[in-house]
C-alpha cells in the first residue's frame, strides 16, 4: 500500500494572480525610472562633453596647420614675386637680356594724348615718359586721337 503511488489530479487547480503583488512590482519599476533617466542623462552629458573636447582639439590643430600653411604660402608668394629672383630666372633660365634700343617700340596711347587728363595721378608719370621719347619707327604712333 505504501509503495503504490497514486497520481494527483491537479487539472482543475487554477492559480489566481496576486493583483497587489503586481501593483507593487509596477510601482517599483516606475519608481526606478526617474533615477535611471537622470543617470543616463548625466552619462550622456559627460560623453558629449568628452566628444566635443576631442572635436575642439582636432579643429584647433587643423586651424593651426592652416594658419601655418597660409604663412608658408605668403612667404613663398613673396619670394616668387621678388623682382631680383624674377630677373635672375629671366636671365639665367630663360636667357632673356635687356632690350636694345632698336627693339623698343613706343606706342602713343589715345588716352595719353587726349586734351583732358583722365586720372591725372596715375597717368602723369606714364605721360611724361611716353611724350619725352620720340617714336622709333614712323607710323607706329598708335591710333589717332578721337575728335571732340
Amino acid at each position: 500500500m505504501y509503495a503504490v503511488r497514486r497520481p494527483v489530479d491537479n487539472v482543475y487547480l487554477v492559480r489566481e494572480r496576486d493583483r497587489r503583488r503586481t501593483r507593487e512590482l509596477l510601482a517599483l519599476a516606475l519608481a526606478a525610472l526617474p533615477p535611471m533617466a537622470v543617470l543616463f542623462a548625466a552619462i550622456w552629458a559627460n560623453l558629449e562633453t568628452v566628444r566635443l573636447g576631442y572635436q575642439l582639439e582636432r579643429l584647433q590643430k587643423q586651424r593651426e596647420a592652416l594658419v601655418e600653411k597660409g604663412r608658408q604660402l605668403r612667404t613663398t608668394r613673396a619670394q616668387n614675386a621678388a623682382l631680383d629672383r624674377v630677373e635672375a630666372l629671366a636671365r639665367g633660365t630663360l636667357g632673356l637680356r635687356p632690350p636694345r634700343l632698336d627693339q623698343v617700340i613706343l606706342i602713343r596711347d589715345s588716352v595719353l594724348s587726349a586734351p583732358e587728363p583722365i586720372a591725372v595721378a596715375a597717368v602723369a608719370p606714364v605721360a611724361a615718359v611716353a611724350t619725352a621719347a620720340p617714336p622709333i619707327a614712323p607710323g607706329l604712333e598708335g591710333p589717332p586721337a578721337p575728335e571732340s
